[in-house]
């Protein structure tokens, strides 16, 4: 893996670690809808995306092209199912659980693309599966616990979300306004489909009473004019949106088509560690409340985030073999390919 390779994947994990920490603090200091606070945010960074890359080459195509409104599908999915897991345990638990798409991605990608993983990568596989194991028998109810399935809905779409991001024909690019503004429009793809969720369940909720103890509340709150007009939840989550989430996610795409889906997953097993460390300052200044884990979870949590990481070495190691002088992604030129 190049330096630049390394480099954006670093600033990617670090801006999605600082994203998340942020949103925690904001969300610890004022009682807004979490909910309304993501919506806000994506509509904010993707609006502010496109009017700094203008309506230019690719504008109409990343609009009208299926797999960018899919995109934006898998990740409100992923959100919904991850914000469901923390119902029945704990955010540190979940986020470990969560490691377990790197083993989903090579048996996913080993079936749709043939991408066979190398010898020296099973070790690392075999590591983050056990530890997943162990780690969901250790839960309240262990393996009966429906956290463990949430989380692996969640992480099937976080792998199948990357592989779009990855094939996507107009991340194919080394044109940085093409980018932002993919970038751009994949957040309010997101942010629409979510709006579209949100005034169905809303309707439910209002209109058939049978069937409102089924809707989770802060989806239900989400057309509540009170929650909605809020001031602070606008200016918070439009500063959030602009300055953080529109980034991340250009620096995300940025990082899958340097690297690929594989190595991306594998190197987002770091995202829990960086980002308890991150919790720990902030609540070190009194910004967040305390929160604690079990030794359990941060042993075997550390076995999956080891096993990730190695994963990433063994495949960074074998593409220098095979092609010691070229990019390990190349940047390209457009393609028509998904």
């Amino acid at each position: 893996m190049s330096i630049a390779s390394f480099l954006v994947l670093g600033a990617s994990l670090a801006s999605w670690a600082l994203l998340l920490v942020t949103s925690r603090v904001i969300l610890f200091a004022w009682p807004v809808d979490p909910w309304l606070f993501t919506l806000i945010q994506m509509m904010a960074g993707g609006i502010f995306l496109i009017a700094i890359a203008g309506r230019g080459k690719g504008f109409a195509d990343a609009l009208s092209d299926p797999f960018t409104w899919l995109y934006g599908g898998l990740r409100v999915a992923t959100a919904a199912f991850f914000t469901a897991a923390l119902t029945y345990t704990s955010t540190y638990n979940a986020a470990f659980l969560g490691i377990v798409s790197v083993p989903i991605s090579l048996a996913v990608l080993w079936l749709i693309l043939s991408r066979q993983p190398s010898r020296i990568e099973l070790p690392g596989h075999c590591a983050v599966f056990f530890g997943f194991v162990f780690l969901a028998g250790s839960l309240d109810d262990g393996w009966r616990n429906p956290a463990i399935v949430l989380m692996i809905l969640s992480e099937l779409c976080v792998v199948a979300s990357t592989l779009i991001a990855e094939f996507h024909p107009l991340n194919q690019t080394s044109d940085t306004r093409q980018r932002a503004r993919l970038t751009g429009i994949m957040l309010l793809a997101s942010a629409f489909v979510m709006l579209i969720l949100a005034t169905g369940f809303g309707f439910v909720a209002q209109w058939l009473p049978d069937l409102r103890s089924g809707i989770p509340e802060t989806l239900s709150r989400m057309t509540d004019p009170s929650e909605v007009f809020n001031p602070a939840l606008w200016i918070s989550a439009t500063l959030v949106g602009v300055v953080l989430r529109g980034p991340s996610l250009f620096l995300a795409l940025k990082a899958i088509h340097h690297v690929r889906t594989e190595k991306y997953i594998a190197a987002m097993a770091g995202l829990p560690f960086l980002t308890f460390a991150m919790e720990t300052l902030a609540v070190s200044f009194g910004w967040l409340a305390p929160s604690y884990s079990t030794q359990m979870t941060v042993f075997w949590g550390s076995v999956m985030t080891f096993g990730s990481l190695s994963v990433l070495i063994a495949r960074s190691r074998k593409e220098t073999v095979r092609h010691p002088h070229r990019e390990t992604a190349p940047e390209a030129t457009e393609t028509n390919r998904h």
